[in-house]
């Protein structure tokens, strides 16, 4: 994959915790000699518990992603899926079996819709307290784990019971258990910064083609022999097998049109900024080009008409300019007599901005009492200057009083947090951003310029709680040059597609400068602009913001997003196989087919037999999980947008 960012991905075989889950008992011993009393040994003990995962679920915001995205449909029969967790020591915080410390007690179990005959066979994941599960309430077949210390009977977990003639084909043995998970760090080389760590834990099974298939994180503590056999606990094929299930999804492989690739390169992008379909009324057109929507729009005294609106989200740039601050809103009603219609857009803003304050009605306060309180400021300082010019001779103690006030008054961090905020569009509710559906239809990018004096009167209404007289206006004007400092060009786009859910860690770039090379940016050519702000509006929508004018952009998958695969059969390779990379990270043009199975039927891979395979053309010392992520994981591709 070629990137916009110089930088390498680490793989990592493991990261062992510095103390594995379970208790510790630790003793303490001084020794105290003396001439009158001897030689006195003290000792003390004491027992304690390091309390890792074991039962789960786990939290939400200990998931980084999963990969095929949960609920997602797409083309994902050569996927073997992923779970990438935050906490980087977690597959290594407990034993599969005695002391396998650099083996996974974590695996994916993937089921398929087509391994069931009947409804009720699927596993389905059930609520029981830790004390259901340890005392085998339930005649199902589950090791019997010790209690730990700081483990609640009480506390709900998530089971699943499966029949041993379901699972038994498609458990990892214990030697693939060392290939199952990996850590990944990404290092940025120019910056020489390490990120985060993640754990993948990857599964042993393709998914179900042209069906569905669920995937359950599974707890193995203990479930292994020392002769490295699962313990089933002598059930046969119709007993039931009980599971741990830290975590759970599902996906579809029923759309080939649904890759990250294919989805962004099929958004609809025409037009390419927001406005309604084309109209064969001139005079409307010069409305509907520039991004307006006719909205009905009531009148004071009671009657309806129709008046033009127009989000911040304009074509280009808008280099008006007005005199603030305004009294009213209706001081920004603009009027074509042409077509006897309004435009209240900058009106809206002004009028929306109020509104959004007064709403908060905290910072409504604080930004009223310190407005007051700089008015007053103002007005002493102006005093004490008159002061300093009438009488000279006593001026020296007055001019440190003037520059004391000059420092006096700061702004407080809230009301330049909430006016930096309505800069970026934050809290704006979604139909003053897109007032008509029509300008904005599922899977679709719009890309846009901030309208800066949309943006002037959004903050002036804002600014304008407490202003009542002349004064009042004066005081928001120098107040305004505090925390208006200037209008930067601000420009972005809006993405409505499964990408934002699907995806979460998806890669933007943006550019100053149209570049037609895919494969690479040239510093010299384009600058890499600021991202001011990136944020999903709803779940399937996102909106991104650069600082200055963005000519290109890239969407790209991040290391920490990329997914494990196999190649699928085709006309010239018709079995499945893989094609190696160098230690690197290269492509190569060697390729093992075809791929060894544990279960061919059921597309379970022998990953122990495969990682041979793959170091037999490698030669590496030692060939670990982290070696076997690299040559799994599949090349990402690159999207770009270029302007016009």
């Amino acid at each position: 994959m070629a990137t916009t960012r110089k930088g390498t991905v680490k793989f990592t075989q493991f990261h062992q915790p510095v103390l594995e889950s379970g208790e510790y008992r630790i003793k303490i011993e001084q020794t105290i000699e003396s001439n009158k009393t001897g030689r006195r040994i003290f000792s003390h003990k004491r027992k304690f518990a390091v309390i890792g995962e074991r039962f789960g679920p786990l939290p939400p915001d200990e998931i980084y992603a999963v990969f095929p995205p949960s609920e997602s449909l797409g083309q994902h029969a050569n996927v073997l899926p992923h779970i990438t967790v935050k906490r980087s020591t977690l597959p290594w915080e407990r034993y599969p079996g005695t002391r396998d410390e650099n083996r996974s007690w974590l695996a994916l179990l993937l089921f398929r819709d087509s391994d069931f005959d009947d409804e009720a066979d699927k596993p389905k994941p059930k609520s029981i307290t830790v004390q259901h599960l340890l005392d085998d309430q339930d005649n199902v077949k589950f090791p019997n784990l010790e209690r730990q210390l700081g483990q609640q009977d009480a506390e709900q977990i998530a089971v699943i019971d499966v029949k041993r003639k379901f699972v038994k084909d498609i458990l990892p043995t214990r030697s693939d258990l060392a290939y199952l998970a990996h850590v990944r760090q990404m290092e940025d080389v120019s910056r020489r910064v390490s990120g985060d760590e993640f754990a993948t834990v990857i599964c042993n099974r393709l998914p179900e083609p042209n069906g569905i298939s669920v995937v359950h994180l599974v707890s193995l503590e203990e479930r292994y022999t020392d002769r490295g056999e699962f313990n089933y606990q002598g059930a046969g094929d119709e007993d039931l097998i009980r599971f741990v299930s830290l975590a759970n999804w599902s996906f579809a492989c029923v759309d080939p049109e649904q890759s990250f690739t294919q989805l962004l390169q099929k958004l609809n992008r025409t037009p390419s900024t927001f406005r309604l379909p084309q109209s064969n009324n001139r005079q409307a057109e010069k409305y509907l080009v520039m991004g307006y929507v006719p909205l009905p729009h009531s009148l004071r005294e009671g009657s309806q008409t129709i008046s033009w609106y127009r989000s911040p989200l304009i074509p280009g740039a808008n280099a008006e300019r007005y005199e603030f601050p305004i009294e009213t809103a209706d001081a920004l009603l603009r009027y074509d007599s042409t077509l006897g219609l309004f435009d209240v857009s900058y009106a809206a803003a002004w009028q929306l901005g109020r509104l959004l304050t007064l709403q908060n009605q905290g910072l409504a306060i604080e930004l009223f009492n310190w407005k007051r309180e700089h008015g007053q400021a103002l007005k002493h300082r102006q005093q004490v200057q008159r002061q300093a010019i009438d009488f000279p001779l006593r001026s020296s103690r007055r001019l440190n009083e003037v520059r004391q006030l000059r420092a006096n008054s700061p702004i407080p961090q809230s009301i330049q947090d909430w006016f930096a905020g309505l800069e970026l569009l934050k809290g704006i509710p979604f139909n003053y951003l897109i007032a008509d559906e029509r300008l904005f239809p599922p899977e679709s990018i719009r890309f846009f310029w901030v309208d800066s004096l949309w943006v002037d009167c959004l903050q002036d209404g804002a600014l304008s709680v407490g202003r009542v007289t002349q004064k009042d206006r004066e005081d928001d004007r120098q107040i305004r040059n505090l925390i208006r400092k200037g209008n930067q060009t601000i420009t972005g786009f809006i993405l409505r597609s499964q990408i934002v859910p699907g995806w979460p860690g998806v890669s933007i770039d943006g550019y100053d400068r149209i570049v037609e090379d895919l494969n690479s940016i040239d510093p010299s050519e384009a600058n890499l602009l600021p991202v001011l702000r990136r944020e999903n509006l709803s779940k399937d929508v996102l909106i991104c913001l650069f600082a200055g004018e963005v000519k290109t952009v890239d969407f790209y998958l991040s290391p920490e997003s990329m997914h494990f695969g196999l190649d699928a059969p085709s006309h010239d390779s018709p079995e499945w196989s893989k094609t190696l990379r160098t230690v690197n990270g290269e492509p190569t043009n060697t390729s093992i087919s075809p791929i060894p199975w544990n279960h061919a039927a059921k597309e379970v891979v022998n990953l122990t037999q495969f990682a041979t395979q793959m170091n037999q053309h490698l030669n590496l010392n030692d060939f670990t999980s982290g070696q076997f992520g690299l040559q799994m994981i599949e090349g990402g591709q690159k999207v770009r947008f270029i302007a016009g």
